[in-house]
């Protein structure tokens, strides 16, 4: 157990507002705050680890289906490197940008003995950079507010001719199924991003909802997940 002034410089170091959760959880009680807040590194590790599977096989699906769908549609396979067809060059503008921006400044950052120094940025390099928040954003909005905006209409027509195809393990003709496993995975995703406390939420059954992601894609590489699933043997550790 820590001395009183090692706790104490631990929590002036990471901030008190930053351990105010964790206090109050463990009634003002200092070395509890603190295994509570370790233990909470430890969730967000295991967490973290089935969230970035499932962001990678949502993207790689995703991807797959847009490929296709842009090359069908006059443009080119990447609609990562170039501007896409529309509907979807006006759904991603900025978000492509963004990641095409980040992949150029990845690659002119390479060390000269990197196996790539020098090498052109690929989709494949665009596409590590395509932020969650992107795959959430192109599915149908099925939120109450969202409505039957031109953006939304445009994304019910890329469901329907194109990504629904990404999903093909689950009964899904508007999306909202879909839709609402990605917003709830997407806000864990967040959480863990920010190093925000998980002990207050349920994390099981997001990424109960993370593993239907998978499954609906492929049930083989989410049973794959499932039995490397950490976080309930964490959960059952949780010190306070």
């Amino acid at each position: 157990m820590a001395s009183f002034s090692t706790r104490q410089k631990i929590i002036n170091c990471l901030h008190l507002s930053r351990m105010q959760p964790y206090l109050d959880a463990a009634d003002g009680n200092q070395d509890k705050a603190l295994k509570l807040y370790q233990w909470n590194l430890e969730l967000t590790a295991a967490t973290q680890s089935i969230l970035g599977i499932t962001e990678v096989v949502l993207r790689n699906a995703m991807d797959r289906e847009l490929q296709a769908w842009n090359q069908a549609n006059g443009g080119r396979a990447s609609w990562l490197l170039e501007e896409p067809e529309t509907p979807l060059r006006g759904l991603i503008s900025s978000k492509r940008s963004s990641a095409l921006s980040r992949a150029n400044k990845e690659s002119i950052a390479r060390a000269p003995e990197h196996r790539r120094f020098g090498a052109q940025v690929t989709h494949d390099d665009v596409l590590a950079q395509v932020m969650f928040g992107m795959w959430k954003d192109l599915l149908p909005n099925h939120a109450p507010e969202a409505g039957n905006s031109q953006e939304n209409i445009n994304r019910e027509m890329m469901w329907t001719h194109c990504l629904v195809r990404a999903f093909p393990n689950i009964q899904d003709s508007d999306g909202s199924k879909t839709y609402w496993l990605v917003n709830h995975v997407h806000g864990l995703r967040n959480r863990v991003s920010h190093m925000e406390p998980l002990f207050q939420i349920d994390v099981m059954d997001v990424l109960r909802d993370a593993l239907r992601i998978i499954r609906s894609i492929d049930s083989d590489v989410a049973n794959w997940v499932s039995g490397g699933n950490k976080v309930p043997g964490v959960l059952k550790n949780r010190p306070v």
